[in-house]
């Protein structure tokens, strides 16, 4: 696009300015509207201002809906992960022995996230990290290191596109502080788990699922 001349750009401001200050202008002037011509914003065509304020208003009514789409879809979204969540408490609140809170936290929160894969992977130091900062994003995104951690407690299925390693503090309700263990999720929806996913519900989950295991252990320990 050719500069514009300072003084025709000057004028112009002054045209503008004018019509802004004039609001009745194109009242008495409708028929500028059909006549004047303007280029369209997506064609090589013109267009008169008329429809180029169609043009505008549709494209504005159709990011409304878009936002207004996407909020209904988050918003049931979040209810049903919500309703799904309350369900998976109650359900591992009942588990009464180390079989059935297992099994509680692994098909349950594969309910709850939608996930094809949900696994308890066995107490290791070097999950340390990933309590407090858990493992999050698409699987061509990771550190190789991470992934390579991960393939050493566990088979990674290639068809794995997303996945959260969630670092358990196993031990802090018994006082007696141990390796993490990991809650492992993956997904082959590339999009389910991003890197910028709230680590703060992640670690809810973790505190959760880590304090059922340790009442688990609590009563085995008094069993013996």
């Amino acid at each position: 696009m050719s500069a514009i001349d300072p003084k025709q750009a000057e004028q112009e401001e002054l045209v503008a300015e004018w019509l802004r200050v004039t609001p009745g202008f194109f009242e008495r002037y409708a028929d500028l509207f059909n006549e004047i011509r303007i280029k369209h914003p997506h064609e090589d065509r013109a267009i008169s201002l008329q429809e180029r304020q169609m043009t505008v208003l549709r494209t504005q009514n159709q990011e409304l809906n878009r936002r207004l789409s996407e909020m209904l879809h988050f918003g049931s979204r979040n209810d049903k992960t919500q309703q799904s969540l309350v369900a998976w408490l109650l359900r591992l609140m009942k588990a009464n022995n180390k079989a059935d809170v297992e099994a509680a936290i692994t098909s349950g929160l594969s309910e709850v996230f939608e996930v094809e894969s949900a696994q308890l992977l066995s107490p290791n130091s070097a999950f340390g990290p990933w309590v407090d900062t858990p493992l999050c994003g698409s699987a061509k995104e990771l550190a190789a290191a991470s992934v390579d951690l991960l393939a050493s407690q566990t088979t990674i299925d290639p068809e794995w596109q997303s996945m959260v390693a969630i670092g358990l503090p196993l031990g802090k309700s018994l006082d007696a502080s141990q390796s993490p263990a990991v809650l492992l999720l993956a997904s082959k929806d590339e999009s389910r788990f991003t890197a910028d996913m709230g680590a703060f519900y992640l670690r809810q989950i973790a505190e959760l699922t880590a304090a059922a295991l340790d009442r688990i252990q609590a009563y085995e320990i008094k069993g013996n």
